[in-house]
């Protein structure tokens, strides 16, 4: 990585990542596809990925749209409970800036650059 706006590009590719690679499934996104993986490679040998997400359109921030939310207050919970532990889930390698956060109802955050979860690490 060599700048900090490629470093944030790469953070937004990878959030988008899974459902990038969802949505070009299909036969005729075979050459997207392909431009997808070797930004991926690229990232993974610690190779400058500036032009090819500029390639790709991503070579600046990539607005990440919320999840659902419910419709429904979740069931209350005693208050006794033991208290909880906060923080925010990392890139697993340090590579880039990405930050995630997760709820109760979300699945572990993945890095699909480096194909590893993200790092947990609480707030003090």
């Amino acid at each position: 990585m060599t700048s900090r706006s490629e470093r944030q590009a790469l953070a937004a590719f990878c959030a988008v990542l899974p459902r990038l690679r969802a949505m070009l499934r299909g036969p005729a996104s075979r050459a997207r596809r392909a431009a997808v993986e070797e930004v991926v490679l690229a990232a993974r040998r610690g190779e400058p990925v500036g032009g090819l997400l500029a390639g790709l359109g991503m070579d600046g921030p990539v607005p990440v749209t919320a999840g659902p939310s419910r419709t429904t207050l979740p069931t209350p919970v005693e208050e006794d409970r033991p208290a909880r532990i906060t923080g925010v889930y990392l890139c697993p390698l340090g590579a880039c800036p990405r930050a995630e956060e997760r709820t109760a109802s979300s699945e572990l955050p993945t890095c699909g650059v480096h194909d590893r979860a993200l790092r947990f690490v609480a707030d003090r």
